[in-house]
């Protein structure tokens, strides 16, 4: 992912290629093709919302509706990082019917010395860069313009890239105009991203053909889960001591699934026993 102003102030704008990252997000939890699709879309998205609000900040989006898919939450942080959940990953649009439908959207902003920012939106069979865009647009007063571009080869994520441009408060809407005329009869940025030129610099002088711009930093987007053993025993804790003696007393211990990357951390029964046992 990489950021670019023009130099008189008027934009930013910000170009992703994340099909590594949410290939394999989508592929941990089990996706189908329309599922995958939507979770691409989504972390693409979020990873370029979080980067122009605050670069430094981690982003979380909860998106929970009354379609197929159920609750799905995106995290994004600095450093490119990303992980996903999806409640129903194997639902289908042609046997289910709409994958989030009507519902809402929660964007939850963590800065990095504290503080914590929520933001909650209707939402109603908006499509990804739409959602996002008002998003942009109502809660943080930012104009822009944001396409997102998946391809799937069935369940697999084939291609994820999307960009965002943001007008500046020294940009007009004319600066916007002029950049959605330079859109007409450019070629996809997934074909314009290309071995020699993998940032797709070309495209994005194409794009912004008119403007005098530089590429001014320049990140690499991965798939990463925060969980650990650690973490779950930290879960298991909160529950209250007679439960994790009972569930100690069965002798089997018990298993527990991370939501983001589906690894399972086995906690014997002595651990839990142990557990139980802890200072009130």
């Amino acid at each position: 992912m990489w950021r670019g102003l023009l130099r008189d102030g008027e934009m930013r704008i910000l170009v992703a290629r994340t099909t590594a990252a949410v290939g394999e997000a989508a592929a941990r939890l089990g996706c189908s093709a329309d599922s995958g699709r939507l979770v691409a879309e989504l972390v693409t998205g979020a990873l370029l919302v979080r980067s122009t609000i605050n670069p430094e900040e981690r982003l979380q989006l909860f998106v929970q509706g009354d379609g197929a898919a159920g609750q799905l939450v995106c995290d994004v942080w600095a450093e490119g990082g990303m992980r996903a959940s999806l409640q129903r990953a194997e639902a289908t649009v042609a046997d289910h019917g709409p994958l989030i439908g009507h519902g809402t959207a929660q964007f939850v902003r963590h800065g990095r010395r504290g503080g914590t920012y929520r933001s909650t939106m209707a939402v109603a069979g908006d499509e990804s860069d739409e959602l996002l865009m008002r998003y942009l647009l109502e809660s943080e007063q930012i104009l822009s313009l944001i396409h997102i571009d998946v391809a799937m080869d069935g369940p697999r994520v084939a291609a994820a890239v999307g960009y965002l441009v943001q007008v500046m408060p020294h940009g007009e809407h004319r600066d916007l105009r002029r950049l959605v005329a330079n859109l007409k009869g450019l070629e996809p940025l997934r074909r314009g991203m290309t071995g020699d030129d993998p940032d797709g610099r070309a495209w994005a002088a194409r794009l912004l053909d008119g403007f005098r711009w530089d590429q001014c930093a320049r990140e690499s987007v991965a798939f990463q889960c925060r969980c650990s053993r650690e973490r779950m025993m930290a879960m298991l804790m909160t529950l209250q001591r007679e439960e994790l003696a009972l569930m100690a007393t069965e002798g089997e211990g018990v298993d527990t699934v991370c939501d983001y990357c589906r690894t399972t951390w086995r906690i014997s029964a002595p651990e839990l026993a142990q557990m139980a046992e802890r200072p009130s």
